[in-house]
C-alpha cells in the first residue's frame, strides 16, 4: 500500500512539473511573438479529423498486447497565430478532441488458461499546441506550409468497454467512465500543407499533421483493469488534417 502511494505521488509531481514546463513555454513563445511581432496577429478557427491509434509494450510474458487498428476522432477549437516575419509565424492553439482506441490481450503460447480480452476507449482532451510555421510562396496567393512544435493534452474523459471472447458474459457491453489513463500527456508534432490568401487579410489552410505522444498513458491500476493486465505501457499517435480560417486583427 505505501509502495503503491509513494508510486502514485511521484506520478502526480512528474505530471505538474511537466504541466509548468509546457506553461512556461508557451508564455515565453508568446510573450517573444508579441515582442518582435511585424504583422500582427491573425485569430483563427480549426477543425481536425483525426487517425488514431497506440504504440503498446508490456512486460509480462504470459500475454500479448497489440492495438486494435486505426480509429477515426475529430477536434475543433481557436487558434491564434503570431506573425513576426512575413515567413514565419507561431500559433497556439486550444483544441477539444474526441479520440478512440482499443487493446487486445490475448495469451502467449507458455500459457494454457484462454483469454481475449478486447478494451475499447472513449476519450475527450483539451489539446494545446504550440507550432513554429514557415511559409513560403509558390505561386499567386498559395502558399507551402511547414511546422513543427509541442503540445499538451488535458484529459477531460475517459469511458471504456470491456469483450471477453471466451467468458462473453464477464463484463458489460454498456461504456463505462475509467480512470485506467493518465490525465496528461505531453507530445510532439510536425506537419506540412498549403495556405491561400483568399483576401490580404483573410486566410484558410490545410495541414497534415501527425503528433507524437511521449508520456505513458496508462495507470497499472488493477482495481479498474482486468486482472491479467500487469505494467503495460501505452503511448498515443495520431495523424490530423487540420482545416483552419484565419483573419487578421
Amino acid at each position: 500500500m505505501k509502495l503503491h502511494i509513494l508510486f502514485n505521488l511521484k506520478q502526480i509531481n512528474k505530471y505538474r512539473y511537466m504541466k509548468k514546463l509546457f506553461l512556461i513555454t508557451v508564455i515565453t513563445l508568446i510573450a517573444f511573438a508579441s515582442v518582435y511581432a511585424q504583422n500582427g496577429v491573425s485569430f483563427g478557427l480549426r477543425v481536425i479529423p483525426t487517425f488514431n491509434w497506440t504504440s503498446l509494450t508490456d512486460t509480462d510474458t504470459s500475454y500479448s498486447y497489440k492495438d486494435t487498428g486505426t480509429n477515426l476522432g475529430f477536434g475543433f477549437g481557436p487558434s491564434f497565430k503570431f506573425n513576426f516575419s512575413d515567413n514565419f509565424n507561431i500559433d497556439v492553439s486550444g483544441i477539444f478532441t474526441w479520440q478512440k482506441f482499443g487493446i487486445n490481450q490475448t495469451n502467449e503460447v507458455t500459457n494454457p488458461t484462454p483469454v481475449n480480452i478486447t478494451e475499447d476507449f472513449k476519450i475527450q482532451y483539451l489539446q494545446i499546441p504550440v507550432n513554429l510555421n514557415g511559409q513560403f510562396y509558390i505561386v499567386g496567393d498559395l502558399q507551402a506550409l511547414i511546422n513543427f512544435g509541442l503540445g499538451a493534452g488535458i484529459k477531460l474523459n475517459s469511458y471504456r468497454v470491456i469483450s471477453d471472447e471466451p467468458n462473453s458474459n464477464s463484463y458489460s457491453t454498456d461504456y463505462e467512465e475509467v480512470s485506467v489513463l493518465t490525465f496528461a500527456d505531453i507530445y510532439l508534432t510536425a506537419g506540412a500543407g498549403v495556405v491561400y490568401n483568399i483576401v490580404d487579410n483573410v486566410h484558410v489552410s490545410l495541414t497534415c499533421q501527425y503528433n507524437h505522444g511521449v508520456l505513458d498513458g496508462w495507470y497499472n491500476n488493477k482495481n479498474e483493469a482486468p486482472s491479467t493486465i500487469q505494467d503495460l505501457t501505452l503511448k498515443h499517435r495520431n495523424i490530423g488534417l487540420s482545416i483552419g480560417f484565419y483573419i487578421d486583427i
